[in-house]
């Protein structure tokens, strides 16, 4: 009978752990960096404009308004995610520079920060309507080529918020490198709203 009673005692506490253990957030280490100066008052992926001193930040694959705790020498801040990103090496988490500035992250620059999912977030609604061109505006407002007539090669696009470099080769008829060799970049995913392409 003893036996039998500290077995079913051992039950119950392993089943309350897994009941209970699930539900905590696990820590990710990432290596992160920030930005601010340049892009203040951009558009960013979720299209709301970028404040570098709020407390935001840009990761590649959580949904943007994911709300995430950050943790660094210390210190943590929440932000939440707005803007995609970063593009460079291995970096996971883009911080704005205001979030960085709470974190001491700015003197490095780059390091490895703890984060963790506080909410899932997630935008409702979009936070932001596209503006309603009509065709013929809209033709004439994204690919002016200077001469009035709102011509297919030889001009100007402006980038709009979830634009693509290959959906905007496809529009124009022409190829991603023979854009990313006009506008000297040298990464096909880094775009923001309102940057002019020449073509």
């Amino acid at each position: 009978m003893l036996k039998a009673s500290r077995l079913l005692w051992i039950v119950l506490l392993f089943g309350a752990f897994m009941a209970f253990g699930n539900d905590r957030a696990e820590a990710d280490t990432v290596l992160a960096s920030w930005y601010g100066p340049g892009f203040d008052g951009q558009l960013t992926a979720s299209g709301e404009v970028f404040n570098a001193h709020g407390y935001t930040a840009a990761h590649n694959t959580l949904p943007l308004g994911t709300e995430i705790t950050v943790s660094y020498a210390g210190r943590s801040v929440d932000v939440v995610v707005n803007d995609r990103g970063p593009y460079s090496g291995d970096r996971e988490l883009d911080l704005s520079q205001g979030a960085a500035e709470h974190l001491g992250l700015t003197a490095a620059g780059v390091d490895y920060v703890d984060y963790e999912v506080a909410g899932a977030g997630g935008y409702d609604e979009p936070a932001y309507e596209e503006p309603a061109y009509e065709e013929a505006e809209y033709a004439e407002a994204e690919y002016d080529d200077g001469s009035g007539g709102g011509g297919a090669s030889g001009g100007s696009y402006v980038v709009q918020s979830g634009d693509t470099l290959t959906g905007i080769a496809a529009e124009l008829g022409t190829s991603v490198d023979n854009l990313m060799a006009a506008n000297g970049l040298t990464d096909p995913d880094l775009l923001y709203a309102g940057q002019t392409l020449s073509y």
